[in-house]
């Protein structure tokens, strides 16, 4: 009896891997006819319309992190994932016969929109080979992850208190807004660590899609300065030289020229190397370097007061002294004529 049952369950485990081998044979059969029937009409030279308009992409934003943003460079560095999808009705099929919902296939294996960003000098994916997800209706779905490094136009005019708008402009150039259409949304999921710059608010703009040849969507990223130590290390060592400089008239006037001129050369050593690390550009420098400068012109004027003054005061001292010389002089004289005369008046009495 029990050499029955083991039987029986050993022909039905071989009945059903055999089964099961049948159903995987099928449905790779199937899927193999599925992909000679989408791919032998060349589905990567498909045409962009859909229909007579333009063939719509919809896209969804994904700002993931800003990774760097160097304003010494005006350079940023983000991440982002663009969610696409579009109906292809050459990559539509019927689920009787091939009973699949989704299928998944290499990226150049179907035709993807191509992007150009204009601001970027580096663009690197974080998936090598992305996959594209084919639905049974025509619709195509691909995800696309990407790491930019951009320029930006930083505004520093009010550093370190500055916020500034980067953008990164998306363009299909090897389609025409005819052919094309960018249906564009965001989501944002800012990863904001303790860094220097906040990234306040991530925006979708069109502006000016109307007079593009291309389809055309940009990217805005709101940044703003909150760096206290930046402001703290910028801001107190001119409170600093203030405060030295007036000190300065509660030094003796004979010492105050060789204190004015220590200070004097010890900023202008802080200025050269302050000025040299602020951020600057042909159209803007930070009020900041007009502040130092400013500062050390108060500085380098009060400085030529001190020995100003110190010159007419040693001036006036000499001119002092020359008067009281003279003047001694002049009675020594005076008295010493009158010695003679009374001498002379004498001898002629005793005469």
């Amino acid at each position: 009896m029990r050499r029955a049952r083991i039987n029986m369950t050993y022909l039905f485990l071989l009945l059903a891997a055999s089964l099961q081998i049948t159903w995987q044979d099928s449905s790779a059969s199937l899927e193999e006819k599925l992909f000679k029937s989408l791919f032998g009409t060349n589905a990567v030279y498909q045409t962009h319309r859909n229909g007579n308009g333009p063939l719509v992409v919809n896209i969804t934003v994904i700002m993931s992190n800003v990774l760097d943003v160097d304003i010494l460079k005006y350079t940023i560095t983000s991440v982002l994932v663009l969610n696409q999808s579009w109906y292809n009705e050459r990559l539509a099929w019927d689920e009787e016969e091939f009973p699949f919902n989704t299928v998944t296939v290499p990226w150049n294996s179907v035709w993807t929109p191509s992007y150009t960003v204009q601001e970027a000098f580096d663009v690197t994916w974080r998936v090598g080979s992305p996959n594209v997800v084919l639905h049974s209706d025509g619709k195509t779905e691909f995800q696309l992850a990407l790491r930019i490094d951009s320029n930006c136009n930083f505004d520093l005019f009010y550093y370190p208190l500055d916020s500034s708008q980067c953008f990164l402009s998306f363009f299909s150039l090897d389609s025409k807004v005819s052919e094309l259409e960018f249906s564009t949304s965001i989501a944002n999921k800012i990863l904001n660590l303790k860094r220097e710059y906040l990234i306040t608010n991530v925006n979708i703009t069109t502006t000016g899609q109307r007079n593009m040849a291309q389809p055309y969507f940009a990217v805005m990223i709101n940044l703003k300065n909150t760096g206290t130590r930046v402001l703290l290390s910028s801001i107190l060592p001119s409170l600093a030289v203030e405060i030295a400089d007036l000190c300065g008239f509660f030094i003796r006037l004979q010492d105050r020229l060789s204190y004015m001129i220590t200070l004097l050369l010890a900023y202008l050593v802080f200025y050269s190397s302050f000025i040299g690390s602020l951020p600057e550009s042909s159209s803007c420098n930070p009020l900041l370097s007009y502040y130092y400068t400013g500062l050390l012109i108060l500085l380098f004027l009060s400085t030529a007061e001190t020995i100003l003054v110190q010159k007419l005061v040693t001036g006036s001292a000499n001119l002092c002294l020359n008067y009281r010389f003279k003047a001694k002089k002049k009675g020594t004289s005076l008295a010493s004529n009158d010695q003679l005369e009374r001498t002379k008046d004498f001898k002629i009495k005793g005469k």
